[in-house]
């Protein structure tokens, strides 16, 4: 059964209000679509101003609308509401008003994702100076979740490099403590002699982008979004 050219072209979108805390799912093919679904989810009688919740940007051109990936997270504005960053929040208030709870470890997380995500778009190099923890929420990133910041397609890359550096980094550290385990029973790095380096010290360096792993991973990377 063929579909018709708007059936095709409507789009599958998150909706949220501006406390994060009520997300609906809507499906439009553009934006006024949007913009009513949203009022009619919400129970508002006007129109509300859509914007990104990644970065506040605010989408009132139906060519970026048209843009949009599939399940991208947006957030509708409201008469007498305004965009909020979510790094801002504090607290959440919840329904009962003598009753105010810290944002959630994982809100806290995906806002952390998103900035990660949008430092790999600025820079790729990024990548190769990450801590352990930030490679390990990369790579088990959802990619439909940041999405919206930068294309699946780069995301997904993000996500199996990421996971690839956080194994090398790993298995680079337990040869450094069975280097070091080896040498204390060998009396490695006890003597004075200059003749010969400590193998313990040649193998004991940070995680850097300059070895040749990282460097052929970047180049890979930059290849192909090129």
């Amino acid at each position: 059964m063929e579909h018709s050219e708007e059936e095709m072209g409507k789009k599958p979108l998150k909706i949220k209000d501006v406390t994060r805390q009520i997300k609906k799912a809507v499906v439009a093919t553009n934006l006024l679509e949007l913009q009513n679904k949203s009022s009619e989810k919400f129970g508002k009688t006007e129109l509300p101003r859509i914007y990104l919740d990644s970065d506040g940007t605010e989408i009132d051109d139906e060519d970026y609308f048209q843009t949009l990936e599939p399940n991208t997270e947006l957030i509708a504005v409201f008469s007498g509401e305004q965009w909020i960053d979510p790094t801002h929040y504090l607290t959440i208030t919840t329904h009962n008003s003598n009753e105010i709870d810290s944002i959630d470890s994982a809100g806290t997380e995906k806002v952390h994702l998103k900035k990660l995500v949008g430092q790999m778009k600025t820079n790729l190099c990024n990548i190769s100076i990450l801590s352990e923890p930030d490679l390990e929420l990369l790579s088990n990133m959802d990619p439909n979740e940041v999405a919206d910041i930068t294309g699946r397609d780069f995301v997904e890359q993000i996500k199996e490099t990421s996971g690839r550096m956080l194994n090398e980094k790993r298995d680079a550290y337990e040869c450094i403590e069975l280097l070091k385990l080896i040498g204390k029973h060998q009396g490695v790095g006890t003597s004075t002699s200059t003749s010969r380096s400590n193998p313990i010290n040649d193998y004991f360096r940070p995680f850097s982008p300059s070895s040749s792993t990282a460097s052929s991973t970047l180049s890979s990377f930059s290849s192909n979004q090129q």
